[in-house]
Parts: structure tokens; sequence; C-alpha cells
């Protein structure tokens, strides 16, 4: 299989999907939690977590099994040595996600870095693809991650068109 292929169409795919779900939210209610499911995030959050995700530990983690060191910063180590621990991920997002960032902006950033990643995908000697490497989610192969990246993808279309569906009024809309 080609997995550059294969895993460019999905990454693509998942992204187009995801601001497309987004779409279907009306402006009004993408701070809002559905009182019917009043534990769960807003489309706001889910969306900004997405995007934190793929910056800060997707992107970094792809770049270990690039053959062009170049591509790969210092910054890439700090960031997955810094997100070894879930907690220190999860209390810096809830950080960042405190300074109420720009939707538009977080959406933008979030094509841009999946932009990146499809990009890097071109970039994989074909053969590394089952190596495993040390990442933030243990000793993984590159097929493992990219995997994970797309299922995170189709989770928060789920997350986001759950209340476009049920609860904002897609339903009603002409």
């Amino acid at each position: 299989m080609d997995y550059a292929q294969h895993f460019t169409h999905l990454l693509q795919n998942s992204s187009n999907d995801f601001i497309w779900a987004t779409q279907q939210i009306p402006v009004d209610k993408l701070n809002s939690v559905s009182p019917l499911r009043p534990d769960s995030w807003s489309v706001a959050r889910n969306i900004f977590h997405l995007q934190f995700q793929e910056e800060k530990v997707v992107l970094p983690n792809m770049r270990l099994w690039l053959s062009d060191r170049t591509l790969y910063t210092r910054q890439d180590d700090a960031l997955i040595a810094h997100y070894a621990a879930f907690e220190t991920l999860v209390r810096d997002e809830e950080r960042a996600w405190a300074q109420q960032p720009d939707l538009d902006v977080v959406l933008k950033h979030f094509q841009t870095q999946r932009t990146i990643q499809i990009a890097l995908l071109q970039e994989i000697d074909p053969t590394v693809w089952e190596d495993k490497r040390a990442t933030v989610w243990g000793e993984v192969t590159l097929r493992w991650v990219v995997t994970k990246t797309y299922q995170h993808s189709v989770e928060h279309i789920n997350d986001v068109l759950k209340p476009a569906l049920y609860w904002t009024g897609l339903r009603r809309m002409p």
C-alpha cells in the first residue's frame, strides 16, 4: 500500500469534513453546550482542542520519521519531551483555551497544520512506515501516528455534527 497517498487522502478529506462540520453550527451556538449533554465540550472547544493537538502533538511526532533532519527542529524535540506527561498537555491546553482564542484564526491554523502534515507525508521514506519511534504515545509506528490523527479528526467531526443535527437546529434549516 502507498501509505503517503492513502493518508494524504484521509487527512485532506477529514480536514475538509471538520471545517464543513463546524460551518453547520450557527455562530451564536459555537460556545454553547447542549443541555442534553452538559458535560460535553462546546463546538468552539472541540475546534480549539483539535488544532492544539495537531500543532503541539501530531506534527512534532510525525517529524520523527523524516530522513531530512533540517525539517525537524529542536522545538519538535522540546514539545515531544514536554508533552510526554498527559497531564502537562491537558494543563497547557486549558491555559491556552482560557485565553479565548479567535475561532476563525484557530480554524485557519488547523488547516495550515494539516497542510504541513500532508506535505510531510511526501517527504517520508516509504520504507519507514512500520519503524517504531518513541513518541508521546509510547513506542509506535508512523502508520499508527497518522492513523491516530485521522481517528482523532473523525471523533471530533462526530462531536461537532451531533449538536448540529440534534441541538442547534439543523433540522429546521432550509
